[in-house]
């Protein structure tokens, strides 16, 4: 999605809250004076979201393929907006705000999804008859609890611990609310109403999640296998184009794939960038330009597409673990073939090339900025040193 177009949706959804909160005042029967005051602080609210969405996109900090579909953001965030203004009907016990706070976080990043999540609840507690901030930090908290767990919803979707530790946090914080709202009897439609709004919970939570691991998680890693694969026909048009990039990139990708899951980093991601740092040549270089050109050619997950632009852009310092262990395996990959071009009989002494390589990056300074750590660099080491079967297959 263009720029332009994000900018006239953003818009879009600033007037359209304004006007559906000062709308929904009057409809509550709140005087002029509340009906400014609530359309004013959801406006800044709202301006305050959208610019921390459109800050998340330009750094990359969206979660999976979100900063690609602004638009699921949009109408996520019109059914939450919708839900806030109904929500004021409903007994406070009965507001389903874990559901709104996870969604938004998982359609942005956890930031945005709290901060939605927040401005949709200010307004449903400057609606409500009471207008008790009780009820807002207690479905505040609950909600923040909600969008930080489900962020790491993965494929194999487990989100059993998630479920039940955000229900938790949303009992309890139910329960301390009646406390201290002066409560000192609680009847039975009350515990009705509870247990309907985390049966309520629960149900949405798994019909979203559902949704949200077959068409956004599970589709990058379906991605992920189709690009990862030697025989892609972009590899395959590398290998026609030159066999020496192809054949060093397999080895990198093996070698970066092998290292990333000893460390538990992205492996995906990171196999990606051993395969395709050379894929510009097939444009003519291999400037970023070039690589980003395929990249967007073939719909590469995002995650690559960043690590990708650490690793080849010249502009770019190398911060992530993930550009690291390319970094070395690339470096490593490169020094043998280069022997075995020279001579194709010699037998390199596979463990003064790993030490020169450690010595040679540690004093040039490119680890400075990085986020590995001297342990994980000696556990890459280690997993280098237990591969030499692995090099003599390079000749």
């Amino acid at each position: 999605m263009n720029k332009n177009k994000i900018t006239l949706i953003s818009l879009f959804l600033f007037i359209m809250t304004g006007a559906a909160a000062g709308g929904a005042a009057f409809l509550y029967g709140k005087p002029l004076t509340d009906i400014v005051r609530i359309a004013i602080m959801v406006l800044v609210s709202t301006g305050i979201v959208l610019f921390l969405n459109a800050e998340a996109r330009e750094k990359n900090s969206l979660l999976y393929d979100n900063k690609e579909h602004f638009g699921r953001f949009a109408r996520f965030y019109l059914v939450g907006l919708a839900a806030s203004l109904l929500f004021p009907l409903l007994p406070v016990s009965g507001w389903a705000y874990p559901v709104i706070f996870a969604v938004m976080g998982l359609v942005s990043n956890q930031v945005v999804g709290i901060g939605t999540g927040s401005t949709f609840l200010l307004l449903s507690v400057m609606l409500e008859a009471s207008g008790s901030y009780t009820v807002f930090f207690m479905y505040f908290i609950s909600g923040m609890a909600a969008a930080v767990l489900f962020s790491y919803v993965d494929e194999a979707f487990r989100v059993g611990l998630p479920m039940l530790v955000s229900l938790l946090v949303l009992i309890v914080c139910i329960a301390a609310g009646y406390f201290l709202t002066g409560v000192s009897e609680i009847t039975f439609e009350s515990i009705f109403i509870i247990s309907a709004n985390i049966l309520v919970c629960i149900l949405l939570l798994l019909v979203f999640l559902r949704y949200y691991s077959s068409a956004v998680v599970n589709k990058q890693h379906d991605k992920y296998m189709e690009i990862n694969d030697p025989e892609c026909p972009i590899l395959v048009a590398l290998k026609q184009k030159s066999k020496a990039e192809y054949y060093q990139a397999v080895h990198t990708a093996y070698l970066s794939d092998k290292i990333a899951k000893r460390l538990k980093i992205n492996d995906a991601a990171t196999k990606t960038c051993g395969y395709y740092h050379k894929i510009g040549t097939l444009k003519g270089s291999n400037s970023w330009d070039a690589i980003y050109e395929v990249c967007q050619e073939f719909h590469f997950p995002p995650d690559a597409i960043a690590l990708l632009k650490e690793y080849t852009d010249k502009e770019s310092y190398l911060t992530s673990k993930e550009a690291i262990v390319v970094l070395f395996a690339d470096t490593l990959v490169a020094s043998i073939l280069y022997l075995f071009s020279k001579d194709p009989k010699v037998q390199p002494d596979y463990t003064q090339i790993i030490e020169a390589i450690y010595q040679k990056k540690q004093e040039s300074g490119i680890l400075d900025k990085s986020k590995i750590t001297m342990g994980e660099l000696k556990e890459m080491k280690k997993l280098l040193m237990e591969e030499k079967l692995y090099y003599d297959f390079l000749r």
